[in-house]
């Protein structure tokens, strides 16, 4: 029944997702949605969001046998940049703020970030390298974004004549924010695993941190 609580946390945050990219494609005439891809993005949103859940049951839950509590936390910190993406765009936020495209990048890299290091920060020794492997991961993830951009509504739309200086900056801002992610989240652990238990004897065994609420 505990884990069924936690798992709200994600369930929502897909529920929500689906159910904004489903009106965008559904009602037409919208101008912020015009040449945006959002059939695409009905079927890639959704598939990207269920990847972590899916590589983690196969990867652990599924050797765990049940005793593994899933990181609920973990997959809706991966979930919620798409569902900031879709909400912002119905918002259009893209347009009528300036500053909002780079805020964007770095905050749902950093959220990106944050997920896939409570993911991987329990099994990465030593535990240093937990910040430059979500920062590279980071990093390839915002290539492969940009690009996915450039080829549904950049190539031949009315953006493409600044998109190299844009690209450059997007790059960056969403590996900054994952490697800032990936430093805090190792900090946290950090200390996490000196905190002293609490009858004062010897340090308790690490905790699952992925699996936080």
């Amino acid at each position: 029944m505990t884990q069924l609580r936690r798992a709200w946390f994600p369930a929502v945050v897909l529920a929500i997702t689906v159910a904004e990219l489903l009106a965008a494609v559904a009602v037409p005439g919208v101008d912020q949605f015009d040449g945006k891809g959002w059939p695409v993005r009905l079927v890639a949103y959704p598939a990207l969001m269920l990847a972590a859940p899916v590589v983690w049951w196969l990867a652990v839950g599924r050797a765990a046998d049940g005793r593994a509590a899933p990181p609920y936390a973990a997959f809706g910190l991966v979930m919620l940049p798409f569902l900031s993406d879709t909400t912002a765009n119905w918002l259009d936020l893209f347009r009528r703020v300036g500053w909002w495209d780079d805020l964007s990048h770095a905050l749902h890299w950093a959220l990106l970030g944050a997920g896939l290091a409570l993911l991987l920060a329990p099994s990465v020794r030593p535990r240093w390298v937990l910040v430059p492997l979500v920062g590279g991961i980071g990093a390839v993830l915002a290539l492969g974004w940009e690009l996915g951009e450039y080829a549904l509504f950049i190539r031949d739309g009315k953006e493409a004549g600044g998109a190299y200086r844009d690209t450059l900056g997007d790059e960056t801002l969403g590996t900054s924010g994952a490697l800032l992610a990936g430093l805090l989240v190792e900090r946290w652990t950090a200390r996490r695993l000196r905190e002293p238990s609490s009858d004062d004897g010897p340090a308790a065994a690490p905790p699952d941190v992925a699996s936080a609420p």
